[in-house]
């Protein structure tokens, strides 16, 4: 979220100072005057939108944002993959259901690994673990890791997939409280940069008027 606003806070600025240099160059506003007004602003915000640093913090952001996504989503497709494993369902068709019922990040990248598997371009450890490189993240490689040994060993997936989904609620939980602890200290920031500055003046302001004007 941090690369987000970062990269948000770029754009608009980068925009801004186009528009302002747009508006107030000679040799622009004489570009602008040889073509229509709009066209030419559009331009140049494009280019500006299209620098290879903006470009980088975007991608940046949209991966880290994808990732959250499916983060927050696990526990619901684990659950709805052991409910079809505990209904007597393959693991394929298990995951054909979350996939088909939710129309999310996480359901869009896992039917799209099914789908190689599916057609044998890859097998399915193969298909999972390239999911597993694009996410990232440790509670996605754990699955990966029980799917791919239950199935080539027959153990039981159920238990285990449960078992995951409430040990991922549990660190997300976790940290949801370290964040709601951490607010207090982030307000100091603008207690004390804002707030107590205006209560002194507020305060001091007057009784340095009446001083001055005792004397």
């Amino acid at each position: 979220m941090d690369f987000a606003l970062a990269g948000s806070c770029v754009i608009c600025g980068c925009s801004a100072f186009a528009t302002a240099f747009a508006l107030t160059s000679g040799g622009a506003s004489q570009r602008i005057r040889a073509s229509p007004a709009e066209d030419s602003l559009d331009a140049l915000l494009a280019r500006v939108r299209h620098l290879p640093l903006l470009e980088r913090m975007e991608r940046k952001a949209s991966t880290t944002r994808g990732r959250t996504e499916c983060l927050k989503q696990m526990p619901t497709m684990l659950d709805v993959v052991t409910l079809g494993l505990s209904a007597g369902l393959s693991f394929d068709s298990s995951l054909e259901l979350y996939c088909g019922r939710y129309d999310n990040e996480l359901a869009r990248v896992l039917g799209a690994a099914m789908l190689t598997w599916r057609l044998g371009t890859e097998s399915r450890e193969e298909a999972l673990l390239g999911v597993a490189r694009r996410l990232q993240m440790a509670s996605f490689d754990r699955f990966v890791g029980v799917v791919t040994q239950a199935l080539a060993f027959g153990s039981p997936l159920a238990v285990t997939l449960e078992h995951q989904a409430q040990a991922i609620r549990d660190e997300q939980r976790s940290q949801v409280e370290e964040e709601i602890e951490r607010v207090p200290v982030k307000m100091l920031i603008p207690l004390g940069v804002l707030i107590v500055p205006a209560m002194l003046l507020a305060i001091l302001g007057p009784l340095f008027g009446a001083s001055l004007s005792l004397g």
